[in-house]
């Protein structure tokens, strides 16, 4: 079971289990076991990803509003450092204002984020000159975990600089003293750090924690008039957040995971080569850059919105007390290489894995994703690890499904078979030849399964069969008399207008035709239909869990044989 100090968490009892987090986490960090999904936190980019893709609302954010009030009692001094977005975020809202509500929930002094910008800038420069080459930088912690963990061969390139926000700590630090407390605001989810991780920045809340968390506390907007004598501290930054590097090195940008992995992609099979051209690529996450972020589960328009509020302020901006000379911090960071345990799995376990699942050529390779991985190798390399389960590849599952229900057809009792548009079978049951004739017991004897046999010539009831299937009712039953018999037909819905099956009873059981006789078994019957309607729901559906429904199939098979 996960933690629940950790970042981003599965509540695992609430798991529905429908992989809709595993389809969209491009990494494949999500563990399954016993149909339960949960986050395998050594290798999760912390993009924030998976939360929106959950429709039952199980995975969530850690909380650090309770943590950051706490720290309030017990410090003396905890500083806030503001990420420059605040412009987009609290658009309209003058600096003034949102210090002073700051310090009203009891910070002891607010700056900005982006002085930490600027000495990463000119740590950059100095890396590039003394150094040119192609490097990445280390200012969205999405894409450093990104890197490390799944595309180790170019860790290599991650700029050794601190995040700006821990650069911003290390001054206030120098400025303010050792003990005082940091805490970073920011749109950024991934700066939240685990509790087995080692941070300079003593807290990260979002941009919308601290939303609720004036609201919880009554610091709202309307009442705080402004005051100018609320400033950051110690200065301004006479800088733009959304700077070039033109004249320091050729500078790319992108965004967005699916154009963030092709790229690397491409990079990790490209000839090795080092460039004497110093080349920055500024990765992010989430697209449209820290606007765009997942924490604020806005739309596009609003995050564009945001992105030109931003901008205007700082471009509008004239700092009344600008900061022109920053103190001297190191700067550097490490980011090691630390492979995901994937990369550590042999080939020859991975052939074996997909022969598991019945996987032998390149031409049973679907890569359909519906197991959550990109293709049939990724998933053979989430079961190597335990990441997966078997149960998770359709074709598979539906493969087991249709073999079981084959075999488990030959048992019932009743003449059990599946029709497509077109009235023709799918598959049959001898029962079912016995109970339509001679002639049609000596076709499924040349043709096991009557498979593709027109139903409308070998049947007296195509009008019922033809009548579900067009008008897709759930079921139709009918009793006919046939050479001698009495038999119950019922035709249910498996897929509207596609697929329908078919189960028929002879009512005369061994001579015996009492109403009373009749009446049970037709009860009988019904109980053999709602199994085998469920086993066929789960064959037109894909699904994966059969064991259960089969097994009562044969209880039903067992029960209603004549004693």
């Amino acid at each position: 079971m996960e933690q629940s100090n950790y970042s981003i968490r599965i509540t695992p009892h609430q798991c529905a289990g429908c992989y809709r987090c595993v389809r969209s986490c491009s990494v494949g960090a999500i563990t399954v076991r016993n149909h339960r999904a949960s986050i395998a936190q050594d290798e999760c980019t912390r993009c924030g990803t998976c939360q929106q893709a959950c429709p039952h609302g199980m995975i969530s954010i850690r909380d650090d509003i309770d943590t950051v009030r706490r720290m309030l009692k017990t410090s003396d001094d905890v500083f806030a450092s503001l990420d420059p977005t605040w412009a987009g975020e609290f658009a309209g809202i003058a600096p003034q204002r949102l210090i002073e509500a700051l310090k009203l929930l009891g910070f002891s002094g607010v700056g900005e984020t982006l002085l930490g910008q600027v000495k990463y800038d000119e740590a950059t420069q100095e890396q590039l000159q003394r150094h040119p080459r192609t490097v990445i930088s280390t200012t969205c912690p999405v894409i450093v975990r990104l890197i490390r963990h799944h595309y180790p061969r170019q860790a290599e390139k991650l700029l050794p600089i601190a995040h700006p926000a821990v650069l911003h700590a290390r001054m206030i630090r120098l400025w303010k003293g050792q003990r005082t407390k940091v805490v970073y605001i920011t749109p950024c989810i991934a700066a939240k750090t685990n509790p087995d991780e080692i941070s300079e920045l003593d807290a990260v809340i979002t941009f919308d924690e601290l939303r609720r968390w004036m609201h919880e506390d009554g610091v709202e907007f309307d009442l705080i008039p402004g005051n100018d004598s609320y400033r950051f501290e110690p200065g301004e930054a006479d800088y733009k957040p959304h700077r070039t590097l033109d004249g320091i090195a050729t500078h790319f940008t992108y965004s967005g995971l699916p154009v963030i992995r092709e790229l690397l992609r491409q990079i990790d099979t490209a000839p090795a080569s080092e460039s004497r051209e110093p080349i920055l690529l500024e990765l992010f996450g989430c697209t449209g850059g820290c606007t765009g972020s997942q924490a604020q589960l806005a739309p596009a328009a609003s995050a564009i919105s945001k992105t030109i509020a931003c901008r205007h302020y700082y471009d509008e901006r004239t700092p009344h007390n600008a900061l022109y000379k920053l103190p001297y911090i190191p700067t550097v960071a490490a980011y090691p290489a630390q492979p995901a345990e994937r990369f550590q799995i042999a080939a020859s376990q991975i052939k074996a894995a997909l022969a598991s699942i019945g996987k032998f050529t390149e031409r049973d390779m679907h890569n359909c994703n519906g197991c959550g991985y990109e293709t049939c190798h990724e998933f053979a390399a989430a079961l190597c690890i335990g990441r997966a389960e078997p149960e998770m590849c359709l074709s598979y599952t539906r493969s087991i499904a249709q073999k079981k229900f084959s075999a488990l057809l030959k048992r019932m009792p009743s003449g059990v078979m599946l029709a497509d548009a077109d009235l023709r079978v799918v598959e049959a049951n001898h029962n079912m030849a016995q109970l339509l004739g001679p002639q049609v017991e000596q076709l499924y004897d040349s043709r096991p399964g009557m498979k593709g046999s027109d139903l409308q010539k070998l049947t007296p009831f195509g009008s019922l069969l033809r009548q579900v299937l067009d008008s897709g009712e759930e079921l139709a039953e009918q009793d006919i008399r046939l050479k001698g018999k009495l038999l119950h037909v019922s035709v249910f819905t498996v897929e509207p207008h596609k697929l329908i099956g078919v189960m028929v009873s002879n009512l005369m059981l061994q001579g015996v035709q009492s109403d009373e006789m009749i009446q049970r078994t037709r009860q009988v019957i019904r109980e053999n239909l709602a199994t085998v309607q469920q086993i066929a729901c789960l064959l037109g559906e894909n699904a994966s869990r059969t064991e259960a429904i089969l097994n009562s199939i044969v209880t039903a098979a067992d029960e209603s044989k004549p004693q």
